[in-house]
C-alpha cells in the first residue's frame, strides 16, 4: 500500500472524503426524485386537463426546484470543513439560491396570469380586460418579486436598508402629489377593469346625460362615442365616481312604454286588443316577456291606456317605437274610428 494511502487512512481523510461524496450524491439524488416526481405528476395532471397552463407551471418549479436541493447538499458537505473561504462560498450559495427562488415565483406568476387570462377571454369582452390589465399586473408581480429578493440579499450581507426604503418613500411620496390626477385617473382604470360597470360595446348614460358606445377602455381614460357621432375622452378617475345606466347589462334587450289616450265612451278592450296586435306583428318585438297592454288611468280629456313590450336590441328601440306607433295608428283608423267615431289617439 502506497505510503499516502497509508497516512490518509491514519488521519481518517478518507473517511471524510467518503462521507462529504455521499452528502453531495445525497443533494443529487434528491434533486433527481424531485425532478422524477414532478414529472410524474405533470403527467397525471395533464390527462385532467386540456390546457397547458399546468405544464407551465409544472416545468416552472422543476428545475429550480432540483437546482435548490442539489445546493443544499452541497452546502451541507462543505460545512463539514472549516477553511479561509467558506464564508464566501455560503454567500454565493445563498446569492444563488435566492435568484433560483426569484426565477421560480416569477415563472409562476406568469404562468397564474395565463391561466387567468384564457378565463377571462373565455367571457363576455374579457379578452379586453385581459388586453389592458393583466400585462401590468405582470409587471408590476415581476417588480415586486424582484423587489424583495434584492431586500432579502441586502439584509443577507448585512447592508443598511433603511436608508435606502425612506428615500424611496420620501421620492413616491413626492412623484405621487405631483402625480396625483393622473394617479387617479389610473386607480380609477384599474377599478373600471376589474369591477367592470361596463365593458366595450356596452351603451351607457352618463349622469350628465350623455349616451354613447363604450369603444375604449384605457389606464387613463375611457373613450365613449357618442349618438351624435361624438368621441368623448372621459378620465377614469370621473367615472369611477359617476352614476351610470348601462343599457347593455345584464343583456340587450328594452323596454318599450308606448302610451295612447282613447275619447271617453270608446271601447277600451277593443283598443287594447289592437294594440297587443301591433306588437305580435312586429317581427323585433319579443314573444318572452309577452306584451301586455292596460288601461292606465283617467285622464282630463282621454282614458290612458299603456302598451308594454320588449325588443331583442335596445340600439333599435326608437326604430321600433316609430313602426308600432304607425300600426297602432293604422289599426285604430282602419278598425276603431269606423264603428266608434269618438275614438281618438294622443
Amino acid at each position: 500500500m502506497p505510503g499516502w494511502i497509508r497516512y490518509m487512512l491514519e488521519r481518517g481523510y478518507w473517511t471524510e472524503i467518503f462521507a462529504t461524496t455521499a452528502i453531495i450524491l445525497g443533494g443529487w439524488a434528491a434533486a433527481r426524485i424531485f425532478a422524477f416526481l414532478v414529472d410524474r405528476a405533470k403527467q397525471r395532471w395533464a390527462l385532467r386537463t386540456a390546457t397547458t397552463h399546468d405544464d407551465y407551471f409544472f416545468d416552472a418549479i422543476r428545475r429550480p426546484g432540483s437546482l435548490i436541493l442539489f445546493l443544499m447538499g452541497v452546502y451541507l458537505a462543505l460545512h463539514r470543513y472549516s477553511f479561509p473561504f467558506l464564508s464566501v462560498l455560503d454567500d454565493v450559495i445563498f446569492v444563488i439560491t435566492v435568484i433560483l427562488v426569484v426565477h421560480t415565483l416569477i415563472k409562476i406568476s406568469v404562468a397564474t396570469l395565463r391561466w387567468y387570462g384564457d378565463k377571462l377571454a373565455r367571457e363576455r369582452q374579457g379578452e379586453a380586460l385581459a388586453g389592458e390589465l393583466l400585462p401590468m399586473a405582470d409587471k408590476a408581480v415581476k417588480l415586486a418579486i424582484l423587489a424583495v429578493g434584492l431586500i432579502v440579499v441586502l439584509d443577507h450581507f448585512r447592508i443598511d436598508i433603511k436608508s435606502i426604503l425612506v428615500t424611496l418613500g420620501v421620492g413616491t411620496l413626492a412623484i405621487g402629489l405631483a402625480l396625483q390626477d393622473t394617479l387617479a385617473n389610473m386607480f380609477g382604470g384599474l377599478t373600471i377593469l376589474l369591477d367592470r360597470p361596463f365593458r366595450v360595446g356596452d351603451r351607457i348614460k352618463l349622469s350628465t346625460g350623455e349616451v354613447g358606445d363604450v369603444q375604449d377602455i384605457g389606464i387613463r381614460s375611457t373613450r365613449v362615442l357618442s349618438q351624435e357621432g361624438n368621441l368623448l375622452i372621459i378620465p377614469n378617475a370621473l367615472l369611477v365616481k359617476a352614476m351610470m345606466t348601462n343599457f347593455s347589462f345584464p343583456d340587450d334587450r328594452a323596454i318599450i312604454v308606448i302610451d295612447v289616450g282613447v275619447a271617453y265612451g270608446s271601447d277600451t278592450e277593443k283598443a287594447k286588443q289592437l294594440m297587443l296586435e301591433a306588437a305580435r306583428e312586429h317581427p323585433q318585438v319579443l314573444a318572452a316577456p309577452a306584451p301586455t297592454a292596460a288601461f292606465k288611468s283617467f285622464g282630463d280629456f282621454a282614458l290612458n291606456l299603456s302598451l308594454i313590450c320588449f325588443t331583442s336590441n335596445f340600439r333599435t328601440r326608437l326604430q321600433v317605437i316609430d313602426v308600432l306607433n304607425s300600426a297602432i295608428h293604422t289599426k285604430f283608423g282602419a278598425k276603431f274610428f269606423a264603428a266608434w267615431q269618438g275614438f281618438s289617439v294622443k
